[in-house]
């Protein structure tokens, strides 16, 4: 398979929503199976194409590769492929060809789907920034007057109808970002609760006051949801203290906080630990 074939599936993978690593021998000392510049592309779906010698060798490559997946991080990994004279910075493996080979492990990850449910005040321009962030979108409402392709003709996906019902036949994804922005508390408190009890792997933003996120976090442990599996995803009240106000503004401060979380800065952690606190506080009264 060409490498133009590698690229062409890393975008399908991409597409379906999968991370991906291209794997690439980028040094070589001495003898070796493959030369510089040759590449496997393996996918978090399981898909593997291409092969940098095979053995144990692409073996212990792809088990690396699957954990820069897992930590969202691209690496650099020396294998020693000979049994003496092993570099210390290198990694021992079972081959004979008396090289050292040096591989480059590019993780990729897909642009997030932002999954909005509420097209209302704050649905509109969260679903407009998120469009100009270049993120799939995703718009859900109740009423079929509120979401339409005149209003949002970027959207990948439109639906109006029984948001809980649409939660049970679709398939969600760990780099999917859901958006509780519907502003009915009943509405709110049963979608959160919905996408816990489906397992849903990716991070949620719910809209709502302090009190309210206390209220809801306190009505999930009180029916026996196990919160503590999805405490480093739940992000509310959502977005950055920026003293925001108006719904433009307030879309701005809740993907300031996306942003920070998928670029792994600090910021964030202070959402995170408000619910961390309240979970605790709430948890040790029930």
């Amino acid at each position: 398979m060409s490498i133009v074939d590698v690229f062409r599936k890393a975008v399908e993978e991409l597409e379906k929503g999968f991370t991906i690593a291209l794997i690439t021998i980028i040094d070589k000392e001495g003898s070796g199976p493959r030369d510089i510049g040759s590449t496997i592309l393996y996918s978090q779906s399981g898909l593997k194409i291409g092969t940098i010698g095979g053995g144990d060798f692409e073996k212990m490559v792809i088990e690396e590769a699957v954990k820069a997946i897992s930590e969202g991080k691209s690496r650099r990994v020396k294998y020693a492929l000979r049994p003496e004279n092993i570099p210390s910075n290198a990694v021992k493996t079972s081959h004979l060809c008396g090289g050292v080979v040096e591989i480059f492990i590019n993780v990729v990850k897909p642009n997030p789907r932002i999954v909005i449910f509420g097209a209302g005040n704050i649905g509109k321009p969260l679903a407009d920034l998120a469009s100009f962030l270049n993120y799939k979108v995703v718009v859900l409402d109740t009423d079929q007057g509120l979401v339409s392709r005149d209003k949002f003709p970027y959207a990948d996906e439109i639906y109006a109808g029984d948001l809980i019902e649409y939660i049970d036949k679709n398939v969600f994804k760990e780099n999917d970002i859901v958006i509780i922005a519907y502003g009915e508390v009943e509405t709110d408190y049963q979608i959160l609760r919905k996408l816990l009890l489906k397992n849903y792997p990716g991070h949620i933003w719910v809209i709502c006051s302090r009190r309210r996120c206390s209220w809801m976090l306190k009505r999930i442990i009180d029916e026996g949801i196990e919160l503590n599996r999805f405490i480093e995803k739940i992000h509310m009240p959502a977005g950055l203290n920026i003293n925001s106000d108006t719904p433009e503004e307030i879309a701005i401060s809740i993907f300031a906080e996306i942003i920070c979380v998928l670029k792994k800065c600090e910021e964030p952690v202070k959402s995170l630990n408000l619910v961390k606190k309240l979970w605790e506080s709430i948890s040790k009264n029930v």
